[in-house]
């Protein structure tokens, strides 16, 4: 039995570690932070029920977060984080804040409404603060505060090496991606390399692709990876190219972790998030959007060199900086 000491609580998804990134973070503050899922278990199977119909694992769930709280009660928690928390029914976190009565709670969504559980909203209003990574929630949500991702500081020091890839695509295939990608290939002029790493996070969910979806019909599967790369390989081919190519889900506005990540590395950008236009480290140099049916990608775009930002923008967008803002040390103390 661990004989560590929490003092604050974080229930967040495991996407590719960037949870273990936030508590490690937390312990160079010398916050002990107490890490687990926002669902009660990680299957593929879990998280479509999760989406389509909650109910249907009503009960595991609050079984799983009531074991998850009297853990926590136990402990010193002065702060509870909640990233996302698909699975966190309002009644969980109403016995949560009981059991933890002293604790500040806040709420941190890196996904939109439309992509999220129906009760999603209804959840705010228990939290004492609540950010969202989308900026039209924000607007259409007073109750939201506008807060992108962040890029860990490992991406701002990528080592120096040869610029042997021009465009570099990596990311889960949802939505449209596979799609808007084999556009955009038959848009790069002849000589550019693309390269493009697509993940399917189980054999099934692109089996189903496969059978459902005509655009995966002529798919071949050695296009697809179903493990993830490992984060030394994705830095390496991140410091080896020249443009990194983002394509949000067509129901989001909200910057991706792989446009903050082009932001550190100092890499050109092609994206279809029209909202990266109205973003302060837009420049036409750096950032080019293209609509993601009718792909025009300019010569000249492609040839010319990244422009520097200064370094308080750049800041902005570090794992620091989002700890600053969504949890602020004060808040720890």
């Amino acid at each position: 039995m661990s004989s560590e000491i929490y003092s604050c609580l974080i229930i967040s998804p495991d996407f590719f570690g960037y949870s273990e990134e936030i508590k490690t973070a937390l312990a160079r503050r010398g916050i002990n932070a107490m890490l687990v899922d926002d669902r009660p278990a990680a299957d593929t199977l879990t998280k479509a029920l999760i989406r389509i119909s909650p109910r249907i694992l009503r009960g595991k769930a609050e079984a799983y977060f009531e074991a998850v709280t009297e853990r926590a009660r136990s402990h010193p928690i002065t702060d509870v984080l909640v990233i996302k928390g698909q699975a966190l029914s309002c009644e969980a976190i109403r016995r949560l804040r009981l059991a933890l009565p002293d604790a500040r709670f806040t709420l941190y969504f890196w996904d939109s409404y439309k992509n999220m559980s129906s009760d999603s909203p209804t959840k705010v209003g228990l939290f004492d603060r609540a950010f969202t990574f989308d900026p039209v929630d924000a607007q259409n949500d007073v109750r939201l505060k506008y807060r992108p991702l962040f890029c860990l500081d490992e991406y701002f020091r990528l080592p120096p090496t040869k610029t042997d890839i021009d465009l570099f695509f990596f990311g889960t295939i949802h939505s449209d991606r596979y799609q808007v990608l084999s556009r955009m290939q038959s848009s790069v002029p002849n000589g550019m390399t693309f390269k493009k790493i697509m993940y399917f996070s189980s054999r099934l969910v692109y089996m189903g692709r496969r059978i459902l979806q005509p655009a995966f019909w002529t798919a071949k599967r050695a296009e697809f990876i179903f493990k993830p790369v490992f984060k030394d390989e994705l830095k390496m081919l991140l410091a080896r190219s020249r443009i990194v190519v983002d394509i949000e889900r067509p129901i989001q506005t909200g910057l991706t972790m792989r446009t903050l990540e082009a932001v550190g590395a100092r890499k050109k950008i092609i994206t279809t998030n029209a909202f990266a236009t109205k973003t302060d480290f837009y420049r036409p140099e750096n950032v080019l959007v293209i609509d993601r049916e009718n792909i025009r990608i300019p010569r000249e775009f492609l040839e010319s060199e990244f422009c520097e930002l200064p370094q308080e923008v750049i800041e902005k967008y570090t794992l620091n900086g989002w700890l600053d803002e969504v949890l602020p040390l004060r808040a720890l103390a």
